[in-house]
């Protein structure tokens, strides 16, 4: 336990660098481009760290994602036939590719604002509107307002119920562990060899 009261304490002295902001801003643009990996568990334990920053923190997810994004549609829009594709062979998304771009076709705004908010993942919805070269405008406002509506609810969640999750966390720490554990082996695995 006594292990665990020091790493909480490195990790509330960490939360609030440069580093740390530059570390969820890296994930938060990765994620609406490229990666699988979320920045939201990393968000939620800054804000857990320091619960005063929820906003700020939140706001430097929301503003690295839509940069993220406008790279995306870029690399969508120009770059599809050399990059976009082994984007898409690499994490086997053909077949949502396929049931994006038919999407986009039907509303590019309410698509992208749906894939903006929701776990879906946003690469998708991103490569898909450049490859389609989708109306900018409406793509950049969905995303705007999408990311910034689910950063913020995250950061918010994270603000008021931080408390007792962390009093959760402690007084189950084994379990809460071993879940974690388990559910970021189940997540590479199924990315990753799938």
């Amino acid at each position: 336990m006594a292990y665990l009261t020091r790493l909480r304490a490195w990790f509330v002295l960490k939360a609030d660098t440069v580093q740390a902001r530059l570390l969820l801003g890296f994930l938060s643009f990765a994620e609406s481009s490229v990666s699988f990996i979320p920045p939201d568990p990393f968000l939620v334990a800054m804000v857990f760290a320091h619960k005063h920053r929820w906003f700020a923190f939140a706001s430097i997810a929301a503003i690295t994602s839509i940069a993220g994004a406008v790279f995306g549609y870029v690399v969508g829009a120009a770059l599809y036939e050399t990059l976009g594709v082994r984007i898409i062979a690499f994490y086997h998304l053909g077949e949502y590719m396929q049931q994006a771009t038919e999407l986009i076709h039907e509303g590019i705004f309410l698509f992208t604002l749906t894939a903006a908010f929701t776990p879906i993942p946003f690469k998708v919805a991103v490569l898909a509107a450049g490859f389609t070269k989708a109306h900018f405008i409406p793509f950049i406002v969905a995303t705007v307002v999408g990311r910034y509506a689910r950063y913020l609810l995250v950061a918010y969640v994270a603000k008021v119920f931080g408390d007792n999750a962390a009093h959760f966390m402690r007084r189950f720490w084994w379990y809460t562990t071993v879940v974690g554990v388990a559910l970021v082996v189940g997540f590479s695995t199924y990315y990753f060899f799938w």
